[in-house]
Formats: structure tokens, sequence, C-alpha cells
């Protein structure tokens, strides 16, 4: 006789895919002929800025740009000149699960930035991006559930997981306009050379059906002083911001927000030199992870008949832990250096390693540098090094790790040289790379197993780490018939002899 279990669905997303792209981006410009001609690179730089997202059959596309520009030291001696290049760019995740209501979290960053002169009135900027493209769809998880009929001696085992998961996603674009002075006795500001920004979360929760989330902005100007000299300065700027959400939660959850920069602009206020207009167009893309719990029919039997079961895998994975982790890195440049202007780091995306029973994450740094040599002459060092931290990871376990920069990189002179420092952290999440199996039905045999030769009562030592369904499984008969006999609570462990009442007989 067949059997077929009820079907139960759960509301959940969908990850569709989750990828990261790395590709390589150039741009040409040309000197304009006010300017004199570039005798040597001091500075390349840029800023990632989000366009569009396009869900389409087959995969998701991410437009956007890269507000960069080239400082170069001029041949006529004179002050650093500075270019600004846009470079545009669309990366693709292929996914072949992509619909219409596809949702995608998008964090793109530069992994490097560098430029040469093709000659002195050309220059090229390359620009090494990365993409991680992480896609939800709306989907329902199918578990299955059974009512016994009447007279029915089937047993079930139910096991109720607990997944950690996403449960929505959910966008909010906002504006910052902040105006701000250079504190007294910072030089003014003749020409803005270059500016970046970069934007931490340090706060966030769930209120009802809003996810508010808290942080600060921080803008870096680099910029020519009124004699002609490269001076840095740094401001941060508050925001507080709230997302929509489609339903309330309970507080348990938690809020994870990646922001993306849309567009931005920074300029003279008042054309004196010390205040800047800044403005910025942003985009929260934030997901609400929480917790699910997956109840499954995780085996059956019958006391009197033969039993086949059928099964059901489910796509049930889902977080498992998550760390973070700081690295303090100093690393060591040979140049003849006087001083130091400013430095600017890029990060990678973290690669992993197993060594024996720990797992490696390292990240690779591009750090570019402008500094004074023994001369006087400003130069530029572009350096590459490593930033790494150790950690555990479960066979059959999935590993999802990020790295940000923790407060502002530095360089100093030291030695032979100088001496980069900066703070990574490593975020690094624990996936269940394996999904659930589920009981969805079975074959119950249409005739009685013989049962003359079966004792109504068995005696016999507990094996190790064996359970109560198990033995009961074993000996047909029902858990809570070897609990009573035996006085066993809901999750004591069995040891000694059992005493098996065999109720099936």
């Amino acid at each position: 006789m067949d059997l077929t279990f009820e079907t139960k669905t759960l509301p959940c997303l969908h990850e569709t895919l989750y990828e990261t792209i790395s590709q390589e981006e150039t741009s040409e410009t040309i000197v304009p002929d006010s300017f004199p001609d570039a005798a040597r690179i001091l500075d390349s730089f840029g800023t990632v800025i989000l366009r569009a997202k396009e869900y389409r059959a087959g995969g998701v596309s991410v437009t956007g740009g890269v507000q960069g520009g080239v400082v170069y030291a001029p041949d006529d001696g004179g002050a650093p000149r500075t270019l600004p290049v846009y470079v545009p760019f669309t990366i693709r995740a292929a996914g072949d699960g992509v619909t219409e209501k596809t949702r995608a979290m998008v964090d793109c960053r530069i992994r490097s930035v560098d430029a040469r002169a093709v000659n002195p009135r050309k220059i090229m900027l390359r620009v090494n991006l990365a993409g991680s493209v992480d896609a939800f769809d709306p989907a329902e998880l199918e578990t299955a559930e059974y009512k016994p009929e009447q007279g029915s001696d089937l047993q079930i085992l139910r096991r109720t997981y607990p997944v950690v998961r996403v449960m929505e996603t959910a966008e909010k674009p906002f504006a910052m306009t902040e105006e701000a002075e250079l504190p007294a006795g910072r030089p003014a500001m003749r020409e803005l050379c270059r500016s970046s920004a970069s934007f931490e979360v340090t706060e966030s929760k769930l209120v009802g059906n809003k996810g508010v989330f808290k942080g600060a902005a921080s803008l870096k100007l680099l910029y020519l002083t009124p004699e002609g000299e490269l001076a840095v300065w740094t401001c941060q700027f508050p925001f507080s911001q709230y997302v929509e959400l489609g339903r309330e939660y309970g507080g348990e959850e938690e809020l994870q927000t990646v922001l993306t920069l849309t567009d931005s602009s920074v300029e003279d206020a008042n054309g004196q030199g010390k205040h800047v207009l800044v403005s910025f167009q942003l985009l929260a893309q934030c997901a609400v992870v929480g917790r699910q719990d997956v109840e499954v029919v995780e085996d059956a039997y019958s006391l009197r008949r033969a039993f086949t079961p059928a099964w059901r895998e489910l796509d049930a994975s889902g977080r498992l832990d998550r760390q973070s982790m700081s690295e303090t890195v100093r690393f060591p440049v040979s140049a003849p250096v006087k001083s130091v202007i400013d430095t600017q780091l890029y990060l990678d995306v973290p690669v992993q390693r197993r060594e024996g029973d720990a797992l490696v994450l390292t990240v690779p740094v591009a750090a570019n540098t402008i500094y004074q040599d023994d001369g006087g002459a400003l130069q530029q060092n572009i350096s590459r090094f490593e930033a790494s931290c150790r950690t555990s990871l479960s066979d059959g376990c999935v590993c999802r790790a990020s790295a940000r920069l923790d407060g502002e990189p530095f360089a100093v002179p030291a030695g032979d040289g100088m001496e980069v420092r900066c703070t990574v952290t490593f975020t690094v999440d624990s996936m269940s790379g394996a999904g659930l199996k589920t009981l969805c039905g079975g074959q119950l045999g249409d005739e009685a197993l013989p049962q003359d030769d079966r004792p109504s009562v068995i005696l016999r030592p507990a094996a190790a780490d064996e359970s109560v369904w198990s033995v009961a499984k074993s000996c047909r008969t029902t858990v809570d018939a070897v609990k009573s006999a035996n006085g066993l609570g809901e999750d004591a462990a069995l040891s000694g002899m059992l005493l098996i009442p065999v109720v099936g007989k």
C-alpha cells in the first residue's frame, strides 16, 4: 500500500546565485592643451559608483563606473596636476534560476588601481574590480506532515532543525549633503586633487517592520595648498536611516546592511578654500537574517508490517556561525622616503586554503603611496602585500569571507624606507554545505510480519551511542514503551541493561 504524506509549505528566500567576478577595466585620457606634459605619475585613484542592477533570465547584470583620476608631476617642475577619469563597467553574474522577482545584494570594490603615461600627452588608467552578487528569490520549502489514519501503527520520528538564513531583503536610497570647514591652522584648498569616501555601519536593529541603521561617512581629501604643495584632510559625517520591511520581526533577527555609492560630489563651498560642500547619493541594501525552524519527518517504521520509506531532499542550507577577526599589518617598503604625503589602500577578495584542521584566509592588499624623496621631489610607490587570519571549519561546511579596513591606514618613514600600517577585519560565515532529507511517504506491506517467534519482553544491554528510537525500531516496539519500562526521561542517555516490552506482538 502506497503512503503519501501531506505537504506542508514554509515561505522562505531561495538563494539563486552567489558569485564573485573579477575583471580589469582601462581608460585613456588626454592631457588638456592648457596643461604641461606629464613627467611622472604621482597618484592613481578611484571610487566605485553603482548605477543599476538588471535581472534577466540567465543572470544578473550590474552596471556602474569608477570615478577615478590621475595626479601627475608636470615636466616644467610646477605644481602637480590632476586629470579626472571615468571608467564604466558591467559585471555579469550567471544564474539559471534568476527571474523578474530576483533581488540581489551587490558589493563592488576596487582591488587595485594604477596608471602609466602612454606618452607625455596621454595617460592610461587601469582598474581591477571585484563584484560580489548574492541573489534571492521568494520560494516555498516543502516539508512533509504525517497524520495517522485510524488504527495505524506507523511510528514517526520528527525533528526540528533551526536554520539561520536570509529571510527578507530590502533597499533604501538616501542622500547626504554636508558642509565642512577645514580646521584652523590647516592650509586652505587651492585645488582639489582627489576625494575618497568610506562608509561604516556601527549600529543596526529591527524595530517592528523597520530596519534602523546608523553609522558614519569618512571623507579624505588630497588637495593643493595656495603654495602648490599637497595636503591631506579627513573628516567624518554621521548618518541615521531606516528601511521599510515587509513584515514585523520579533527582535531575535539581525539586520545586515551593505552601503553603495550611486553618486558623489565634493566642491569648494564658497571659493575661499576653507569650506567644502559634500553630496553623497547612497543605496542601502539590507538583509534580515533570522532563524527558521524546519520540521522534518526523519524516520518511520511499522510495528507489524514492512515499511519502505520514500525520501525528499530539502534545500535547508543556512549559516552555522559568524566570526569577526582583526589583524594588524605592518609592511616595510624600501624607498628613499623623506616624508609621506598620503596612502590609499585597496583590498581584494579573501582567498581560502586548508592547512590541516585550520582554514587560512588571505586578502591581497594594494597600497598607493605619495611620498617625498631625499631630494624633495614627489614620488609614487605601489606596494602589494597580504593580510591573513586562521580559523577552524568543520568538514562539509562552506566558508564565506569578506574583509574591510578598520580605521585609517597610514605610512611612516622607517629604516631604509617606510612602513605601511593598517588593520584588516575579516568576517567569516560558516555555511552548511548539505541540505536536509525528509520522509514524504513510502510503501507499507499488505500483510503482517510473522509474530510467533518474537518474545513479549527483550532484555539486553544498551549499545554505545544508541538512542531510544533506534532501540524501539530494532525491536519493533514504541518509544514510550521503552521509556516507561526503564524509567527514562525525555533526553536520558541509555546505559546498562534495557527492559524492552514488545508491544507490536
